[in-house]
């Protein structure tokens, strides 16, 4: 079958190459992929990855046949998962039935391919922070798709999220999000705001140190990711004011191994049905233009989430 694999000398470091066809496990249902989005994570990996290797995380499709233990949906169900194991852009994956979860009617599957890991990974950051309601939460990289869904869900919790942007490009679209906007390329405007009881941080790197002097007292800073850069330079005295202030690392495979990944997507597309959360798709395009897409994703041209179509 046709796959997207790994190929570190190509545009895009993808490209679309042919694969073994899974083999299930008695606990997988094997999915037809008819979407899948993108993430700069898998792209990351490509470029340094093994040429061959296959890719992706995020599908939405059909179940093309039930798991042979009788679990997960049936044959012909609209499913939307996440391939742990990097097998997701694909004609067929095979997923295990704890990561797979129907699609409603009303959701299309552009939209439910954006949740496996942005969604998720919003929502499990928030959900670690303690007593959002009335609280100001404060998110980094909300262009990106988990700060446009942490946007988005820390609302719905009854928190005031503050997004942090570093160009003032798209601050309209992140305020309909229900989030105030600050437009701050070094984060330097934080100094003047008051402190902060969470923060979702994706950028890391020079942004981090502030982010930390930014966190109120008993708070929480989240940290999923290091677009910004790999080290962070933090004044001690400033964790030290914190008090019993918390500084967590996040990782998605981690946290699934708490709530399967499919009851985390049967609550966010309960959310999509509602009309109270949008996947924020503003690029949709066939899979084979997956190496223009995946260059993109990292030269940071696009805001929100691309998804290709199979």
């Amino acid at each position: 079958m046709k796959a997207v694999v790994a190929n570190p000398s190509a545009k895009g470091w993808v490209e679309i190459g042919e694969v073994p066809e899974p083999k299930p496990d008695s606990h997988d249902a094997v999915v037809r992929v008819t979407a899948f989005s993108v993430n700069r994570g898998e792209v990351n990996r490509a470029r340094t990855g093994v040429a061959g290797a296959q890719v992706g995380w995020d599908v939405a499709g059909v179940v093309e046949q039930a798991a042979a233990d009788g679990s997960g949906p049936k044959v012909g169900t609209r499913v939307v998962g996440m391939s742990l194991r990097q097998q997701g852009w694909a004609e067929y994956v095979a997923l295990p039935t704890v990561a797979l979860a129907p699609i409603p009617d009303s959701v299309s599957d552009a939209q439910a391919s954006t949740l496996p890991v942005a969604g998720l990974t919003a929502l499990y950051s928030l959900e670690r922070c303690e007593r959002l309601a009335g609280e100001r939460v404060l998110v980094t990289g909300a262009t990106g798709g988990v700060g446009y869904y942490a946007c988005q869900l820390a609302t719905i919790m009854g928190a005031e999220p503050v997004a942090l942007l570093r160009r003032p490009d798209h601050k309209a679209l992140i305020e309909a999000t229900g989030a105030r906007v600050i437009v701050s390329e070094d984060g330097s405007a934080l100094a003047n705001e008051p402190k902060f009881r969470s923060v979702i941080d994706g950028v890391g790197g020079h942004l981090f140190g502030g982010l930390v002097e930014a966190l109120a007292a008993s708070g929480r800073l989240i940290t999923y990711g290091i677009s910004g850069g790999l080290e962070a330079s933090i004044q001690v005295r400033h964790m030290l004011l914190s008090g019993d202030g918390r500084i967590e690392g996040f990782h998605l495979y981690r946290e699934s191994e708490k709530e399967s990944a499919s009851k985390g997507l049967t609550r966010l597309q309960r959310l999509m049905v509602q009309g109270r959360l949008d996947g924020g798709v503003t690029v949709q395009k066939d899979w084979s233009e997956i190496p223009a897409v995946a260059e993109a994703i990292i030269e940071r041209s696009y805001f929100g989430k691309a998804v290709l179509t199979l």
